[in-house]
Parts: C-alpha cells; structure tokens; sequence
C-alpha cells in the first residue's frame, strides 16, 4: 500500500507522543539488519519481517490497561512497578536510556561462504514530553555505534532526531512533526542492492494532521512530506552509486473512523502520493510517478478472547515514462489477535502492498507478507516470545522475478527493575531468490537481478538501562 510519507498514528494516548518518522518497511527492516540496534528492538530478525506489521498504521496495537481489561494483551499491559518514571524538569517528562549489547552475526553481508562476526551496540537514547493539559511539545533522539570485531571494515553509527508539538483548536490537536534518520542497511536487506558493506541512507520527514470530531465519526486529514537518500552499495568490489534511488515524495489523505460501538469501529482510508526522482541516471526513464490507494475495513473486539481486523482495497500506481506500465493491485491489512488467559497473546497479521524501489534497476516492488507472534507472561517480570514471518518480494516490470524471506525466532525478557531491564533474543533467516543488480539499466534477460540468497543466525543480549 502508499505508505511513503505516512507517519504511524496510533490512539489518543500516544498521538500526544513522539511520532516516528515514516520510514519504508524495507529500509525499516534494515535498521535491525544483523542486530545492528539495540536489544530496544527486540527482534534483531526486523530486516525479514512481513510488512503486515504495518497495520499500526491505521490500528493501534493494543490498549493500554491493567490485569485482564478488554484489549490488553501482554505487551500493552501496564506494569507500574517496571516502568521508568522518567526525569521531572520543569514542565517537561525527560526519559534518557542506554542500551548495551554483545551479539553474533552468522553472516553479517548475505556472502556465499558466510563470513560472521562477534560484535556489539551501545545505544543512547533520550526523549522529552511536555506535561501540559492541553498543547503538546515533543523531542527524541538517539544514537547507536555498531562494532563488528571480525569485520571492522563494516562498523557503522545510526542516528536520529525528531521533534513534534501540538495545538489544541476545539477539541483535537494539530499535530505537526518533524524527523531525520541516518541508519545503515546491509546487503541482506530483503529488495535492496546486494552490498558487500553496509550502506549509508538518510530520511527527513514533516507532517502535518488533525482530526474532526463529529460523535461517533471522526475525520482525519494528513499531509506529509518526505526526502529519502541512499548511498553508494559495494558490489563486486566497485563502488555502485545508488544517488538515482533519491527522492522527495509528497503524500496526503483522510482517514474516516467511525464507532459502532466500545466493541469496534468502521475505518476508511484514501491517500494520494507523488515520488520525483532528483537524480535520474543519464539515458534512464524516469521512474517519477503518482499513486493512490483506496481501503476499507472494521476493527472489532467484543467481550471475548478474539480481535479482529482488517483493511481491503486497491493500489494504483502511474509511471511518467511510458516505457513503464501501469500497476494495480489489490492490497490488505488484517490481524487476528487470541487472548485465551490474559497472560497469552498470539497475533497473526498479514500484509500486502505497493513498494518504491530500494534496489538498482528496479521500478517498485510488490510485498506480501504474513506473520506468527506468540507472547507469554511467565512471571510478572518475565515474557517470553515465539515468532515467524514469511515475505515474498516481486519485482514488477521484471517478468516474475523476486525473493522470498523465512525467520523464526525466539527471545525473553526479565524486568529486573523499574530501571533495568535484560533482554536475550535469537533468530534464523533463510533467503532466497533474486535482489539488487551489478549493472544499471533496465531488467532484462541481459541484466538480470543478481543471486540474492543466504542463511543467517542472530543472537543478541541487551542490557536496557532507563531512568
């Protein structure tokens, strides 16, 4: 689906709350790319997972709440006794946050032998919340150093800023934003260049939204802005410049919510994008185009154990070189969530839609994904964690070809305090098909996307340390 530009929004709760730029699911995925981050991100298999978890986007993941309340699962409840009660100053909440991990990469770049590494993260991070009863004014940032002992040639520093604030008009906020990202993806990043180091991108993004109250109909327009930039890949030992991928792209739309009830709400949601290219490779078609997606679906949860959701529609996209067709196709959001006991969660999501191209010689891609996460509360202070995920990647304009990603993974963590917490996780990537290219041009039986297969074993323990 047109994601690009599109911020997360989440519930009430948390729109007061820092939001997080939008990043492409792919270039998402990278960021965890051989648990390259922080043990924060619990799954360092983020580089595979489906891109069913973008339903957040338009449903938030869970409600907030104590014990067994409607809606709570076992990520979402509340446990006062662990959480971090952050720096008082002024009239702001300060939370500053320090992770240090040790971790293990079977194959650090997707290279057939494998070449793994032992390494570390060390993560900082810091966000401020404004106190006030009405207006919100938000900062984050972080910073994270990736040492690789076995490869230090491939040691990278993400990094990131962001500031957000809102406006009270009537009884909503207007809410505007602004975010950069500097992070690194690896070769092993499902739809990009296949690089033997990791590859420097950056992200800037504003938004603009507010929501109209009508009762039980809410309206919500958005507006966003974005500007993506890659960096050159390392293929076959040469330098591949990947300038021609940047972008700026301008999005916007309306999302109309309505309740039906305390059990469920109809949602509807058109949005428009326009990607331009600012570098186009000489004698190349433009890959400059204009998109619209259209969805609708229910978010519903009675008194039971079950929450269902879902989002159906199309996606259009239109190329402004005629070299290059037109594309549709139907797209989806949907989640089945099972709370059997309140102490147990399995969620299965599924995703489909329309991506922009991360990869040389690549117009966009199609990604349908589809994902298996069981939560289990052990102790108040203990959860562990089973997951797997199944994305496949189709590259449109190629003649069918694309790749396939399976992970599966585990991990624990122990809340040893409201200011310690340790986490250990563990995943297994298998990848096959074909990826980013050698040469640059069109795909064709000449210039072929390249073997983009590899096996990978992530493990990473972190020590998370808030005040």
């Amino acid at each position: 689906m047109i994601t690009r530009g599109r911020e997360v929004t989440g519930d009430a709760a948390c729109a007061a709350r820092m939001r997080v730029a939008p990043i492409r699911a792919v270039l998402v995925r990278a960021l965890l790319a051989g648990a390259a981050l922080s043990g924060a991100a619990a799954t360092a298999a983020a580089q595979t997972a489906p891109a069913a978890q973008n339903i957040q986007t338009y449903f938030p993941p869970g409600n907030a709440g104590y014990d067994q309340e409607l809606g709570v699962t076992v990520l979402t409840r509340l446990r006062p006794l662990y959480e971090s009660p952050g720096v008082q100053v002024g009239s702001f909440t300060v939370y500053p946050s320090i992770d240090q991990s040790l971790l293990y990469n079977s194959n650090l770049n997707g290279t057939t032998p494998s070449v793994g590494s032992w390494g570390e993260s060390t993560s900082a991070a810091i966000s401020a919340n404004s106190d006030w009863v009405r207006d919100a004014l938000n900062f984050t940032a972080g910073v994270s150093d990736n040492q690789f002992f076995e490869l230090p040639g491939d040691n990278f520093v993400n990094w990131n800023v962001g500031l957000s604030g809102g406006y009270t008009i009537n009884d909503s906020l207007l809410r505007a934003s602004y975010a950069h990202q500097t992070f690194y993806t690896l070769g092993t990043t499902i739809a990009t260049t296949v690089s033997q180091a990791p590859v420097e991108n950056q992200i800037d993004t504003g938004d603009l939204t507010y929501t109209f109250n009508f009762g039980n109909l809410a309206i919500i327009p958005d507006f966003n802005v974005s500007a993506y930039s890659f960096g050159p890949a390392l293929v076959n030992g040469h330098l591949l410049d990947q300038s021609f991928l940047n972008r700026n792209v301008v999005a916007g739309g309306i999302d109309g919510r309505y309740s039906l009830s305390d059990e469920g709400s109809i949602l509807v949601v058109a949005r428009g994008v326009s990607s331009d290219y600012t570098a186009p490779q000489p004698g190349q078609p433009s890959n400059n185009s204009d998109g619209f997606e259209f969805l609708g679906g229910i978010d519903y949860q009675g008194e039971g154990v079950w929450r269902y959701r879902l989002l159906v529609g199309a996606e259009k996209i239109m190329f402004q070189a005629s070299q290059y067709a037109s594309q549709t196709a139907p797209i989806a959001e949907a989640s089945v969530i099972w709370t059997p006991t309140g102490l147990t969660t399995l969620t299965a999501s599924l995703s489909r839609e329309i991506e922009d191209p991360t990869a040389a010689d690549t117009i966009a891609f199609l990604s349908t994904g589809g994902s298996l996460v069981l939560d289990h509360e052990l102790m108040p202070n203990v959860f562990l964690q089973a997951r797997g995920s199944d994305t496949y990647v189709q590259y449109l304009d190629s003649g069918g070809q694309g790749q396939n990603a399976v992970s599966v993974g585990a991990g624990a963590t122990w809340l040893l305090s409201r200011n310690f917490r340790l986490m250990l996780n563990y995943d297994f990537i298998k990848q096959t098909g074909l990826s980013g290219v050698t040469t640059v041009g069109p795909i064709s039986a000449t210039n072929p996307l390249v073997n983009g297969a590899f096996v990978q074993h992530l493990v990473m323990l972190t020590l998370h340390v808030s005040l």
